[in-house]
């Protein structure tokens, strides 16, 4: 006996389910012995065509409620005739159609009502192709992103090209940052009784004429409750955090406000304590006297993890270097008059000019943020944050795993922005239950 499959298409009369309105064979196969993994599954033109027919089906039950009622002009108050029907494109994940929808007209005054896809619902494209095109965009170069599409949909589609995909990824970019600024007045979630604030920057190469780069602002507000660490303890990670980045020249208004939003999606008010880690730019520093005001009480520290890599990067002759090495013990326990003393020393030690310029870098470095310099030894102890470690993953991911993987990369900041505006709402703990407003509100 030889064995056959027939996959089948019913609509039906939902109040009375045996009722059948139509029914359609939508795949038909054979059924044989497999010999490899191969010819195992039906294969994947297989399973988009299946997808494919099941789709046709649903959108020409679903089409023909479109339109469906006659209703009158909207500018004579005639009655609208029906006139024939327009065809349209809409694109699903995996598949693309054609879609007929009913055609209205005023025969007084010429008024037709809109009969396309993009005209009915706003947009020729499903709001899940929009939301991976999205994420895939954020992650992977363009051109990377189209050549993932291509494998999975079994060959290149127009809707898929590089030039659609950056499109979506800068209009729901865009959609997330006016989602942003009006969401102020409206987050109510519990008050955290703490919070921590690590800001950052990186620079990212430019298209601008007569610059090499520009920075981008990063900032991070977690609870120190959020602080988890893996099976065995040896790595830490944030269970719930909120981002904001921005690379717009505007006077840090971007930033400052986005870093509002995601302190308060934190719990932000006026009683909660913030505990503000930098890395010494001044820049940083701003965005953080920009929460002080909304906080009972801020602590500046500067941030360990880039205080010592400086130490670490300054690259000096081995004696000069052991004795800066000691200078840091003295920055470890907070003893900022000590370190500036052992500092001028060491100064009197160079002889070389560039091993001095280098020593006064540091030295004015450690003098201009010698107010934000704590026992970082005691607060270790006590189990209390003093470095931006988990943070500095997320600036990683946020700027340098998409904008510097590829040394020829370089970026207007119009095209940057919406970018970092998506990354950093991917990044935020509250993305699921955002991404369908920001697809919805893309333009």
């Amino acid at each position: 006996m030889e064995k056959g499959y027939r996959v089948t298409f019913e609509c039906y009369d939902k109040q009375n389910p045996k009722a059948i309105l139509s029914k359609v064979t939508v795949l038909e196969g054979g059924i044989e012995k497999p010999s490899n993994c191969l010819d195992f599954s039906i294969g994947l033109e297989n399973q988009i065509n299946l997808i494919k027919n099941v789709q046709d089906n649903v959108f020409v039950e679903k089409s023909k409620l479109l339109n469906a009622e006659t209703e009158t002009c909207p500018h004579c108050a005639t009655k609208l005739a029906k006139f024939g029907s327009q065809s349209s494109q809409f694109c699903d994940v995996f598949t693309d159609h054609k879609i007929q929808i009913q055609r209205l007209k005023c025969r007084k005054c010429k008024y037709e009502r809109p009969s396309s896809v993009k005209e009915v619902i706003n947009s020729a494209m499903s709001g899940d192709l929009m939301r991976i095109q999205a994420k895939l965009g954020s992650n992977y170069s363009y051109r990377d992103s189209e050549e993932i599409f291509e494998q999975f949909s079994n060959g290149p589609r127009q809707i898929n090209n590089h030039d659609r995909i950056k499109h979506v990824v800068e209009s729901v970019g865009q959609s997330v940052e006016r989602m942003d600024k009006e969401e102020k007045e409206i987050i109510a979630v519990a008050p955290a009784a703490e919070l921590i604030l690590n800001v950052d920057g990186g620079h990212i190469k430019t298209t601008e004429k007569d610059k090499k780069s520009m920075e981008a602002m990063i900032s991070v507000v977690y609870r120190p409750e959020s602080i988890s660490s893996n099976s065995n303890g040896t790595r830490n990670h944030l269970t719930s955090k909120h981002c904001a980045a921005s690379i717009k020249d505007d006077n840090q208004e971007l930033i400052i406000s986005g870093t509002i939003v995601a302190a308060l999606k934190q719990g932000l008010t006026e009683k909660t304590n913030v505990t503000a880690l930098c890395d010494g730019a001044s820049n940083c520093w701003s965005v953080v006297e920009a929460i002080k005001p909304l906080c009972a009480h801020m602590t500046y520290i500067l941030d360990w993890f880039h205080l010592a890599m400086k130490i670490q990067n300054i690259s000096l002759p081995a004696e000069l270097k052991e004795k800066l090495m000691r200078i840091k013990w003295h920055l470890w326990r907070g003893n900022v008059g000590n370190a500036l003393i052992r500092l001028e020393q060491l100064l009197e030690l160079s002889k070389d000019e560039k091993d001095i310029n280098k020593i006064e870098k540091f030295y004015n470095y450690i003098e201009n943020n010698k107010d934000k310099i704590v026992n970082y030894r005691e607060r270790q102890k006590l189990g209390l944050v003093f470095t931006s470690n988990l943070a500095e993953s997320t600036v990683e991911s946020l700027i340098n795993q998409r904008c510097k993987g590829q040394q020829h990369m370089r970026w207007s900041r119009e095209g940057l922005n919406p970018l970092l505006q998506l990354r950093a709402a991917i990044q935020s703990n509250d993305w699921n239950n955002r991404w369908r407003t920001a697809i919805l509100n893309a333009a």
